[in-house]
């Protein structure tokens, strides 16, 4: 069950008398971040005189004194996680391990999936003696519509002789999380575009009388980098859509990874007439030019996505500039896309480089939320030779492809040493593709038809983890309409032995999941509307 449930610090929490639950249409709306509405039920396991676990405590030895405090959100789907503290501010000093200009007297913030933060408390000297103070951590649980839900949880900030309530547990209507009074908030979830555009902007961070949200392009780098303007080749232009793929590519990996490849295999790599909503190996090649860098704008279509936190592994990049637009205006009602961003990029007298960008000690990131219907522009040093992941860190969005590889320099080349690997030797276990490979289908509510050729005598695999759902073989006139009916659910593999032929002929045969049949309409659920079905030809030879 992927519903949320809980939040845990440093690995404890409790879960309340109330938790979620939902069903897979809106499970599999969260998991591709656009929303997902749950109930909220008895959780059976609550006890209140009975608790197995407690949360985390923060203990202050020496009242007065700044502590530090590096937040990691260590999330795995979509869901923004924001921090504050009672009575206390805090002042932000790095964020993804590299230092910034400090921001001080902050109220909140927030961390999406893969964001770190270093902060700063400043305790106090003289405190209240009874409880201790609150670190509230919440978030809600669908990001489009607030008032679907949230959690919540908290760590206790002790002082000395301060006494824990070990009885105290938040309620399901996260009493207490929702402030009232002014704030100033780092790094908000940039779905807002009326936060965004009334934005406090640099240089007026360090006002603390000036309150709202503070951007990651309005922070700035406690270095400069000398050469960040050096701009090697031409701008990429990368646009997320409803299908979570980066430019409508599914990434897929090589048996021999891209690291120990010599020469480079790019029989299966994406190219230029790639097709939209093709699976292939999505490479983007840079050479290894320690003094120049490479650009990338990354496009986010407003069709209810995500913000989807975007990382790259190998070192960071730096944040040279962003840009929201109202959706809720006739020109963007409909979202924007590459076109359109790569157009005004290019409109001015220069022809290139037209949107605004800040090389002024622009902020360095490794992980960015880039806002529906904005753009977020990136510059990457070529100066760390290899293969590096570049991914949305939400776990669904990497699992079915929302991902390349940033490849500076060429193994030919010597540019980087693969110590004891050997070169050009395959892995044991072939990487699984997006979709499932030739002899796996991922079966899960939300999938996209499955269609594979296989041999007699091979097995194909229905993968999924949960029990949630079943495999049966059905007729074709039954796969077409999903007239499929069995309600048992069982927890996968499912595995299905490809017969022998009748000579020469092939055969196909159809499957579907049989979950939440409507009898009125003779129409099973998982299959029509959760693209649950699958063909599979037996050949002789496979294409």
């Amino acid at each position: 069950n992927q519903v949320p449930v809980s939040i845990l610090i440093n690995g404890n929490g409790r879960t309340g008398e109330y938790i979620y639950t939902g069903v897979d249409a809106e499970i599999t709306k969260h998991l591709k971040g656009k929303g997902g509405s749950f109930q909220l039920k008895k959780n059976k396991y609550f006890d209140r005189n009975n608790f197995k676990t407690n949360y985390e405590e923060c203990i202050i030895n020496e009242p007065g004194k700044t502590y530090r405090f590096r937040v990691i959100g260590a999330i795995s789907q979509n869901f923004p996680l924001r921090l504050s503290i009672d009575d206390h501010k805090f002042t932000a000093i790095a964020m993804d391990s590299r230092n910034i200009e400090p921001v001080p007297d902050l109220t909140d913030l927030w961390l999406a999936a893969g964001e770190r933060y270093d902060i700063v408390v400043q305790t106090k000297a003289k405190y209240k003696s009874f409880l201790p103070y609150m670190i509230r951590v919440f978030g809600y649980t669908n990001q489009h519509n607030h008032a679907a839900g949230s959690l919540c949880t908290i760590a206790w900030l002790l002082y000395p002789g301060q006494t824990i309530d070990y009885k105290h547990v938040t309620d399901s209507a996260c009493t207490g999380f929702h402030p009232s009074s002014p704030l100033r908030t780092l790094n908000p979830v940039p779905n807002n575009y009326k936060a965004w555009n009334n934005r406090i902007k640099y240089p007026h961070l360090k006002n603390s009388s000036k309150t709202g949200d503070i951007f990651i392009t309005d922070l700035r780098a406690k270095i400069q980098e000398p050469t960040i303007k050096t701009n090697l080749a031409d701008t990429q232009y990368i646009e997320f859509d409803g299908n979570i793929t980066f430019n409508g590519l599914r990434m897929t990996y090589p048996r021999v990874p891209f690291l120990l490849q010599n020469p480079a295999d790019e029989t299966d790599r994406c190219t230029t007439k790639t097709p939209a909503n093709y699976s292939c190996q999505n490479v983007l090649q840079e050479p290894w030019a320690k003094d120049h860098w490479a650009e990338i704008v990354l496009v986010n279509k407003n069709d209810g996505a995500a913000s989807h936190p975007i990382h790259q592994h190998g070192g960071w990049y730096w944040v040279v500039g962003e840009g929201q637009y109202d959706t809720n205006t006739k020109e963007f009602q409909n979202g924007i896309n590459s076109t359109y961003i790569k157009h005004l990029d290019q409109c001015c007298t220069a022809k290139k480089n037209c949107l605004p960008r800040n090389f002024d000690n622009p902020p360095a990131k490794d992980t960015i939320q880039v806002p529906p219907g904005g753009y977020v522009i990136i510059r990457t040093h070529l100066d760390n030779n290899g293969t590096w992941i570049f991914h949305c860190h939400i776990n669904y969005h990497v699992t079915i492809g929302m991902a390349m590889v940033l490849q500076v320099g060429e193994l030919k080349r010597q540019d980087w040493s693969t110590g004891p690997l050997q070169r050009n030797v395959e892995c044991e276990t072939p990487p699984p593709p997006p979709r499932g490979g030739p002899t796996t289908i991922y079966w899960f509510y939300g999938m996209e038809n499955a269609e594979r050729c296989v041999t007699p005598g091979m097995t194909v695999t229905f993968n999924w983890v949960n029990k949630d759902h079943n495999v049966n073989t059905v007729p074709e006139a039954d796969y077409d309409s999903c007239n499929v009916n069995n309600p048992t659910p069982y927890a996968g593999d499912c595995i299905w032995l490809a017969p022998m032929l009748d000579g020469s002929v092939p055969e196909t045969y159809y499957f579907a999941c049989g979950r939440h049949y409507n009898s009125t309409r003779s129409l099973g659920y998982h299959c029509h509307y959760g693209g649950m079905k699958a063909k599979i030809h037996v050949r002789s030879v496979c294409p």
